[in-house]
């Protein structure tokens, strides 16, 4: 029995009519209609609160199923926010007020079933007049804080480098070699609490990693990849 039969049979009561059916039938009915193959894209217009998506092959009304009645909206947000996989997109170096809108919007209950988010690669910066000193952002500070906060079923986290975010870890040369560490070392500090993390993806986009990037990455357990 896998994970989310057990959390389903927990949600249950006494099965009338649709409910009757057995709990594999049901799983396999609200994955066909609420999973889908491709990320759900969120993002946040400025000064909005509003979370909007993106999911070009989303069919018509395919959340219908969670205004049913309590019993099916519980069952199927657990397919929902367990099975598909999030990509936030921040361009504005906002990424944490985009998740806490988006755990705002769907409730702390849900955001823990969250098990495969994907956001952008935590920015790293010399400590300003601190010689020698590597901080990261604190955006990017925050927003890892709210993923062990809110986030307690997450598996997979995947991070994405463009050569706006990441330029250092693109073009890293010889004088750079102690900062990437210290960066990477911190990061990796940040990752490692949140306890339920068990896969970590860096995903270039732009650029190609130097192979003193790459091996410092792997030898964290990071698994490197290339565009999409």
């Amino acid at each position: 029995m896998d994970s989310d039969e057990r959390k389903i049979q927990r949600a249950s009561s006494v099965p009338t009519g649709f409910l009757g059916l057995p709990d594999k039938i049901r799983i396999n009915i609200y994955k066909r209609v609420l999973v889908v193959a491709h990320p759900l894209y969120l993002f946040q217009d400025r000064g909005s609160q509003t979370v909007e998506s993106f999911a070009p092959e989303r069919p018509p009304r395919w959340l219908a199923l969670l205004y049913t009645n309590r019993q099916v909206h519980d069952e199927a947000s657990i397919v929902l926010y367990g099975s598909n996989h999030f990509t936030f997109m921040d361009t504005a170096n906002r990424q944490g007020g985009l998740l806490q809108s988006f755990f705002n919007c769907i409730g702390s209950s849900n955001a823990g079933l969250l098990s495969h988010l994907c956001i952008n690669f935590p920015l790293a910066e010399n400590g300003k007049g601190q010689s020698g000193t590597v901080m990261l952002g604190e955006d990017d500070l925050y927003s890892l804080r709210l993923l062990k906060e809110y986030c307690a079923g997450l598996t997979t986290l995947e991070t994405l480098i463009y050569s706006r975010n990441s330029a250092r870890l693109i073009n890293a040369g010889d004088n750079d070699s102690e900062f990437i560490r210290e960066a990477l070392s911190q990061i990796d500090t940040q990752l490692k609490a949140i306890s339920s993390l068990k896969k970590v993806i860096v995903r270039y986009y732009d650029g190609t990693p130097t192979p003193l990037v790459v091996e410092l990455m792997q030898g964290l357990g990071w698994v490197i990849l290339r565009g999409r």
